[in-house]
């Protein structure tokens, strides 16, 4: 079988482009060929944009792989329309989105990055009154959305700290939560009123936007943590700031944001009791590696004409 010619729009890890040279024809993202794509018959993207003018200019294209699970840089309906597959990594980086939950939900309730700040422009005492944290043992998690990472994080919080886990989503059912161990609430606001931690892990959509916003704010504990790994506009940003300047939340973290990159300048970032990373949930070396890997395996199961495991269209 002679290898696909495949385009990698963005860097990949070594190993997985390392992985790819050796089972693809492939062009990289620093090769000049690159501007040529009416070659293409296959692509691998990270973040890279594939709309309906790039692809227009591939008439050979046949596989869209997504290097990650969401796939808002593509035009799935165009795709579709052109008999084009997508597939995704659904499976290679939840992992590492889970941990980054477990740690940023420690980074709060421990207030790390406020303290380092502290001790950076120097304190005169040790223990300072204002860096009171408290423990995650016991308590009551809420994770809103039981996918993939949602059901890890549970998994991971649950044994470690042994915390009660409170389940908001309307997909799942009770008889799946009961076998993980936790407790399905039917009511979003259940879940907000009585956790200490809230996890949120659900894809951007219209129902899901703004779905945490001023009033669902204002039902949350005054010593509660609010985290958000998803994807931006699902929690009111504006409305977040507010609540966190007024300490009606203990603190909050966000890896995704509504406009990305984020700026240095947004106000989030000004509140002492928010952490802000950039989209960094899957950005380990683990899952890198297996991300870029599963991605190209898509590309070979199409060209060995099999059937491919992760086909979003």
């Amino acid at each position: 079988m002679i290898p696909i010619k495949t385009f990698i729009f963005d860097p990949i890890d070594p190993v997985a482009l390392e992985y790819a040279r050796k089972r693809l024809d492939i062009v990289e993202w620093t090769n000049k060929e690159i501007e040529n794509y009416s070659i293409a018959e296959a692509v691998i993207v990270r973040t890279f944009k594939m709309t309906r003018k790039i692809i227009d200019q591939m008439p050979n294209l046949k596989i869209i792989a997504k290097h990650g699970v969401g796939v808002d840089n593509i035009d799935l309906d165009y795709a579709k329309s052109r008999g084009i597959i997508v597939t995704n990594t659904p499976h290679a980086n939840m992992n590492s989105v889970a941990e980054l939950v477990i740690a940023l939900a420690l980074n709060c309730a421990r207030k790390v990055t406020f303290a380092h700040t502290m001790v950076k422009k120097g304190v005169e005492k040790n223990s300072p009154f204002e860096l009171a944290g408290f423990e995650l043992q016991n308590k009551t998690v809420g994770l809103i959305g039981l996918g993939r990472i949602g059901t890890l994080v549970g998994w991971k919080l649950k044994a470690a700290f042994n915390t009660k886990v409170l389940v908001y989503d309307p997909y799942t059912t009770e008889s799946i939560c009961k076998k993980e161990g936790f407790i399905k609430c039917e009511d979003l606001d259940q879940v907000l009123k009585e956790s200490d931690i809230v996890s949120i892990s659900v894809p951007f959509t219209k129902d899901t936007e703004n779905l945490i916003s001023a009033r669902e704010l204002s039902l949350m504990k005054k010593n509660a943590i609010l985290i958000n790994t998803s994807r931006g506009k699902i929690i009111n940003e504006k409305d977040l700031y507010h609540a966190l300047q007024q300490n009606k939340l203990f603190g909050a973290a966000i890896d995704a944001f509504a406009e990305e990159p984020v700026s240095k300048d947004h106000p989030l970032l000004t509140c002492n009791n928010f952490i802000g990373t950039p989209h960094n949930g899957a950005n380990t070396k683990d899952a890198l590696i297996r991300m870029g890997t599963e991605a190209v395996d898509e590309i070979v199961r199409l060209m060995n004409n099999e059937e491919t495991l992760s086909k979003i269209i």
